[in-house]
């Protein structure tokens, strides 16, 4: 029996099918493939400051507790009139700050209820320092560095201070510190310069955070734009919710703002779902109208066909396509890999020159890039 190319495409071609054929649903998911695979929860790994107990700064005590031998006592005296202690403790040392309780009182309405005597936030009493009487205030979980800078611009001690340059951990810690106690006002002098440096470079990975720093110093500079392209870079969250991927590397969402996170989440299921549906929409209309809308040549209808389902397989998105699995990559590398679905056409079997199927090829990509072009607009 002769088998002619009438013949092959009846076996592979189904006109009445409105969904993907059989075969493309049993294609298994590429075990190494990471975008298949929902980022897993986050490991309990614990980053710990550690103080530089030999600081040479005049101000600076380092002392040790003979209740608690194994404990450093770091004392910072910040001002030489001072009336209240801060404890803050680490996992090695405890800090001591020797402090104006007024000052901080007008400062922060957060220390300011910290100093009120019926506040319910900790405080452990009393004790002579210096021959005064000091408050003791409690802190917990800041940075011992930052918190010193911060507590030296209140008493007006700044040489310390960066006033130019500044590392973008440093200025990050001091946007956490300054949220915490609501008291960013103080680094009005110095927070401008701080954010020059910053604002052109946030854009790169691993400046994520600056979606909180802007917000805690009231900066828009590239805020959207950084958000738009975490929409195409960044994989779905961590099962625990706690991180993300960008390029592979784990960007924790501790200090993205909650309602920037959602909405750079939901965006990028969004423009996934709407991509997913365009090619949806096109392999159902080139399995369902191809024969007898499409091309009249079995022998280009063939080749078209056989060229798509090979690509197709290939590409590992047989099951995503077939809405039985879920893609958790980044939009750009779900690109990537769509970009690479080729569809032959069988122009040598024209005499004209132009084969009909092609029309399908532009007419997808067209609806991608106006699904695109969408999609950022959405943004500005």
């Amino acid at each position: 029996m002769v088998t002619t190319s009438q013949n092959v495409a009846d076996e592979v071609l189904c006109a009445r099918c409105k969904e993907p054929l059989p075969l493309w649903s049993t294609e298994p998911a590429k075990e190494d493939d990471f975008n298949f695979t929902q980022p897993p929860a986050a490991s309990s790994l614990s980053r710990t400051h550690i103080p530089d107990v030999n600081d040479e700064d005049a101000n600076v005590l380092v002392v040790q507790d003979e209740a608690f031998p194994q404990e450093q006592q770091v004392l910072h005296t910040v001002s030489p009139v001072s009336d209240l202690v801060i404890h803050l403790p680490t996992a090695l040392s405890t800090h001591r700050y020797l402090v104006s309780s007024q000052i901080l009182r007008v400062v922060s309405p957060v220390w300011r209820k910290h100093l009120d005597p019926d506040s319910p936030f900790q405080k452990t009493g009393s004790e002579h320092i210096g021959g005064r009487q000091h408050i003791i205030m409690t802190l917990e979980d800041d940075d011992p560095d930052t918190l010193l800078a911060v507590l030296n611009v209140l008493h007006f001690s700044t040489e310390n201070v960066p006033t130019l340059s500044i590392e973008f951990g440093q200025l990050k810690s001091f946007a956490v510190l300054c949220d915490k106690y609501d008291c960013v006002h103080i680094l009005k002098p110095y927070s401008k310069a701080w954010l020059d440096q910053w604002a052109s470079a946030v854009l790169e990975p691993g400046f994520e955070d600056w979606l909180f720093i802007a917000k805690v110093f009231k900066d828009n500079r590239n805020v959207k734009e950084l958000e738009r392209l975490l929409v195409g870079e960044s994989s779905s969250l961590s099962t625990c919710g706690s991180y993300f991927l960008r390029k592979g590397t784990e960007v924790s969402t501790t200090l993205v703002p909650e309602i920037v996170l959602k909405r750079i989440m939901s965006s990028r299921e969004r423009e996934l779902k709407r991509q997913i549906d365009i090619w949806r929409n096109f392999l159902q209309t080139f399995v369902q109208d191809n024969v007898s809308k499409g091309c009249p040549n079995w022998d280009c209808v063939t080749l078209s066909y056989g060229n798509l389902i090979r690509s197709v397989e290939q590409s590992g998105l047989i099951k995503v396509f077939n809405l039985t699995e879920h893609w958790h990559g980044t939009i750009k590398d779900f690109e990537e890999k769509t970009g690479s679905i080729h569809l032959a056409n069988g122009t040598r079997f024209h005499g004209y020159g132009w084969c009909p199927v092609e029309n399908l090829n532009v007419g997808l990509r067209s609806e991608l890039e106006r699904s695109r072009e969408e999609a950022r607009l959405s943004f500005i």
